[in-house]
């Protein structure tokens, strides 16, 4: 008797392997999210250059402050318009 692959119980198989699958990645997401819940959301924030959240907000300080400086000296005019608009 030679072998054959029955495609219909293969499919189920295959089926019933990925139903498994999923449900243990969705208990591992549950428990990673309970392993974080308690954690301030600034600390789990990056960006996607990498920078964590306080980081991110000295970049921007010193940022804002250039530009006001640049301002101020006239090298710069500050845009008070809408970008839509501008488009």
């Amino acid at each position: 008797m030679p072998l054959t692959l029955d495609r219909e119980s293969y499919a189920a198989d295959r089926l019933q392997a990925a139903i498994k699958i999923r449900k243990q990645i969705d208990q591992l997401e549950r428990r990673f999210a309970k392993l974080f819940a308690n954690m301030p959301k600034y600390i789990l924030a990056r960006s996607d250059y990498g920078f964590s959240a306080s980081e991110m907000r000295k970049i921007a300080r010193k940022l804002h402050g250039k530009a006001k400086e640049r301002i101020a000296s006239g090298h710069s005019k500050e845009f008070r318009g809408s970008i839509e608009e501008a488009l």
